[in-house]
């Protein structure tokens, strides 16, 4: 996983449009980890969101099972029930 290639053009645009998050982006050095596949790192971010680890890797890989490759047309193919099992189940 490497730094995205967007990832500084973003700090600054988002430093300068918001004054509190540019001290905040100075004072935390790092960046975010991606898999290149800018769709599969928001999946991956969203589901990992407000629960666990545990529970968002049980989550990523059922989806991943299902989908067969993280991609927005499978993501689309896959049926509301599925979805909602797979996240509350």
């Amino acid at each position: 996983m490497t730094k995205p290639k967007y990832w500084d053009q973003g700090k600054k645009y988002l430093s300068k449009k918001d004054k509190i998050l540019g001290k905040l982006i100075k004072k935390y050095k790092g960046n975010l980890n991606t898999r290149m596949d800018p769709f599969s790192s928001l999946c991956k971010s969203i589901v990992g969101q407000q629960i666990s680890v545990q529970a968002a890797s049980s989550v990523w890989k059922k989806l991943e099972t299902k989908a067969k490759k993280i991609h927005p047309k499978n993501i689309y193919k896959l049926t509301i029930i599925f979805l909602l099992t797979s996240i509350l189940l």
